[in-house]
């Protein structure tokens, strides 16, 4: 089964509280995308929450990707050193 899942505009402290939530329930294996063409911000703590969401699925046999993603996130990640698919792997 394939999940798709929306993130919010900002991934930050403020949103992790009403996001978090929800990929946590999206994890449960199978394939599970993640859209994050709206994004314009993506903080540490929205990328540690998806890096801890991409360990959980491999850990059920499942996979994380991106179906898309912002140039503007793609940047933000660079300046922390990671890629999307550094992330999609459940690393670093």
């Amino acid at each position: 089964m394939t999940e798709a899942l929306v993130l919010p505009a900002r991934l930050d402290a403020t949103e992790l509280g009403a996001f978090a939530p929800r990929l946590v329930d999206a994890c449960k294996g199978g394939a599970l995308h993640l859209d994050a063409s709206d994004v314009t911000h993506l903080g540490a703590l929205g990328t540690q929450l998806i890096i801890s969401a991409a360990r959980e699925q491999r850990s059920r046999g499942g996979t994380l990707e991106f179906s898309a993603i912002s140039e503007r996130a793609v940047n933000q990640l660079a300046m922390m050193g990671l890629t999307p698919q550094q992330l999609s792997e459940g690393a670093p």
